[in-house]
């Protein structure tokens, strides 16, 4: 009876856990997307700015792993680049996300990575491909990739006005 009591004590405890955490994730998400307003065909978004665009699903346990440090980096580099979530969850978000890749140019790449949960795709200037990783936890990877994006962002701007 014990047994069964702590068992029911634990399955409370992760169920309000995953709760919480999917709360925050929406929290996250919708705080993060760039003004989802459609101006014609384009989506509102800072193209002085690289984009990191994240595939991910709620049923991928990679994407759940990984969301605490993409969270962490996305508040942190909130300023410097976009963030463009592209969830794949259900047939229903996944034409959302069909959506949203079409009004920023990256159609085709989104179609061949749909299926690739938990990626992450750095695009620089054009939507050149500067970074892409799947299943891949190391928070410093996304450092760097991120700041070398900043970077060559940076560099091309003040060869612009120079």
């Amino acid at each position: 009876m014990k047994q069964q009591m702590k068992r029911m004590a634990l399955m409370a405890g992760a169920l309000t856990a995953l709760m919480a955490f999917m709360a925050l994730n929406v929290a996250a998400q919708d705080s993060m997307m760039k003004d989802d307003k459609m101006a014609g065909d384009k989506m509102m978004i800072d193209h002085s700015k690289p984009t990191v665009a994240i595939i991910r699903a709620d049923w991928c346990t990679a994407c759940q792993k990984i969301e605490p440090t993409m969270n962490e980096l996305m508040t942190e580099y909130k300023d410097r680049l976009n963030f463009v979530i592209l969830d794949v969850t259900t047939d229903e978000k996944t034409a959302e996300a069909a959506k949203t890749a079409h009004a920023l140019g990256i159609s085709k790449l989104f179609e061949a990575n749909k299926k690739k949960t938990s990626t992450v795709i750095v695009l620089g200037e054009k939507n050149k491909v500067l970074f892409k990783t799947t299943y891949n936890y190391d928070r410093d990877a996304y450092v760097r990739a991120f700041d070398d994006a900043v970077a060559k962002v940076s560099s091309k701007s003040l060869k612009k006005q120079g």
